[in-house]
This record gives C-alpha cells, sequence and structure tokens, in this order.
C-alpha cells in the first residue's frame, strides 16, 4: 500500500544524520460528537455552570483528504477534557502505507480556530518522536468538526536497507562482486588508486550505530608496468552527499578506464587518464535519495570491470 497522500518522512538535513524531518502535511481529523456515526463517548459529566470536568474518550478518524473520495489513514485515540478548554491527551495509531502500526503521542489544547498541539513521543517509524502539530478548524457544523492537521518535527532516523545501482563501466565484465558489511548511512571519503585506469578503490562510511568503517581497497596496484599510481582521496564535508557518478569502460580490456564523481557541492576527477572508450556511462540519483556506499566488480581481484552504487 502506498503512503498516505501528502506525507513523508524525510531527512531533515545532511547534518543530523540521527534523525528524519516528520512532514505530514494535510491530514484531516473528523470529529464526530453524535448521532449513529459518532467517534468519542462521554465518561465524565460536566459541571453544569461551567462545563468543568467534562471528559469523552475519543476515537476519532483522520484522512488524507475532505472529500467523499478520501482515505482513511489514521485514528486518534485518547480522550480530551473541558479545563476552560479542551485538553487533548491521545495517540494517532497510522492504519495505511509504510506507516502502519507507527504512532505519534500528542498533548495540548484547542483553542480558537487555530493553535499546535505538542508531540511529545512515538513509535516504529516516528520513534522518539518530538514536534508540533498546527491544526485548523475547517468546518464545524451539526454534529461533525473537520481539522486539519500539519505535523512538523523530528524523530529517531532507522537506516533503511540500502538499494543498489548499477554497476556501470565495462561491457559484459561482471567479474566478482566486492561489496560493503552492513548498513551505511553516509558516506565519508572515497580513496581511488589511478594511473591510466582505475585500479584500486576504498571507500568509509558510518555505519547504522554511527561508527566508522572501511570497504576495500578492492582491485590490484601494479598490473601496468613502468608506473607510479596515484592516490587520490576524497573527503566529503558535513553537508556533502554523492549524487552520481559518470565514466568510461574498456569492453575489451575489461576495466574501468576513468570516472568521476558528482556531489551536490562539487564534481571530482576525471580519474584515470585513458581515452574516453565506449561504452560511456552517466548514472544519478534520484533527488530524495544520496549515495552512502559503492559496490566493485572485478576479475580475480584484478583491476576494476564495474563499479555501483548504494542509496538510501
Amino acid at each position: 500500500m502506498a503512503s498516505p497522500a501528502n506525507s513523508q518522512a524525510t531527512r531533515g538535513s545532511p547534518v543530523a544524520l540521527q534523525y528524519t524531518k516528520i512532514d505530514l502535511s494535510k491530514l484531516y481529523l473528523r470529529q464526530v460528537f453524535s448521532g449513529s456515526a459518532t467517534n468519542q463517548s462521554g465518561v465524565i459529566d460536566a459541571n453544569t455552570a461551567t462545563g468543568l470536568g467534562q471528559a469523552a474518550v475519543n476515537n476519532w478518524a483522520i484522512y488524507d483528504g475532505i472529500g467523499s473520495d478520501a482515505k482513511l489513514v489514521a485514528h486518534a485515540q485518547g480522550m480530551h477534557i473541558f479545563a476552560g478548554n479542551w485538553h487533548n491527551w491521545f495517540t494517532i495509531v497510522f492504519e495505511d502505507g509504510r506507516f502502519k502500526g507507527s504512532t505519534l503521542q500528542i498533548m495540548g489544547s484547542s483553542f480558537g480556530e487555530s493553535n499546535q498541539w505538542a508531540i511529545v513521543g512515538g513509535t516504529g517509524e516516528f520513534t522518539m518522536a518530538q514536534g508540533v502539530i498546527q491544526r485548523k478548524n475547517l468546518d464545524n457544523t451539526g454534529d461533525k468538526q473537520i481539522q486539519e492537521l500539519t505535523t512538523d518535527g523530528y524523530c529517531l532516523w532507522k537506516v533503511p536497507t540500502p538499494t543498489k545501482m548499477g554497476p556501470w563501466g565495462a561491457e559484459g565484465a561482471f567479474g566478482y562482486p566486492y561489496e560493503m558489511a552492513g548498513k551505511s548511512k553516509r558516506l565519508e571519503s572515497v580513496t581511488i588508486s589511478h594511473f591510466q585506469i582505475i585500479e584500486t578503490l576504498s571507500f568509509s562510511y558510518a555505519n547504522e550505530d554511527g561508527h566508522i568503517r572501511t570497504a576495500g581497497p578492492w582491485g590490484y596496484i601494479g598490473r601496468e608496468t613502468n608506473h607510479k599510481p596515484i592516490f587520490t582521496t576524497i573527503k566529503f564535508g558535513p553537508s556533502e552527499f554523492v549524487k552520481g557518478l559518470s565514466g568510461s569502460g574498456n569492453s575489451t580490456k575489461r576495466v574501468i578506464s576513468c570516472f568521476k564523481i558528482i556531489t551536490n557541492v562539487a564534481t571530482y576527477g576525471p580519474f584515470g587518464t585513458g581515452p574516453n572508450h565506449v561504452p560511456s556511462f552517466s548514472a544519478t540519483v534520484p533527488d530524495d535519495k544520496t549515495v552512502v556506499g559503492l559496490f566493485v566488480h572485478s576479475y580475480n581481484n584484478d583491476f576494476l570491470t564495474q563499479i555501483g552504487v548504494y542509496t538510501i
């Protein structure tokens, strides 16, 4: 099932590696006071003069729109009590898409046409959530009230399983795969040994526990005689992310003759000084993805034949 419309959980900023920005917009809470479709029930009677002390439990429905075709995505389950204003304590339990089974814990008063509720916790996709929900009254007629909810907050980032893209390079020259261990949440640096072709590659990355790990070096130095390989290390800045690769593969010699690394800040390379052999390759990851690791193919741990990326 797809995620709720207008809803996403994406990393809030390049430097906030431990947290995910919660951006759930245009969700609509439907509060039905009475009738066969009521979704709340009184548990304490009010003081007849002031209304103080009136309390009710609620199982309010939350949809991704206001029309009849809107999809139910969650319920707001908890209670509300009148103490001058209505004070709410409830859990938003998501029932659709990637957030199914996850929750947000909400506290706050309802006053005026618009105000904020606090996010004080969460589970699942929203573990350790904090932030606010902006609520806005849209309709308050008869036995029903509709409120528009816009969520702005952060939660603990669970590192997803990286997705492979590629490999690219020498056509048909697959060789043996060399891959990183575990999950990566950030590519820290890349070291390349090159001369006329790409000889070896290694990289460091932050794993899901925040520890720096190293993969490689993969490849072989010294196949070509009478040369001294060049070692180049690229250390990425705290707000810098790899977004793509480009280069050329020599299918006859089964090597990567040259390649570049493209980030959101700069382009590094080309590495390797050989001619640009066909087929060439140029790969860019989607806007909502970033490269967190590399993998290669090599024949018998010889020179690299192809290169690919892991993205999240």
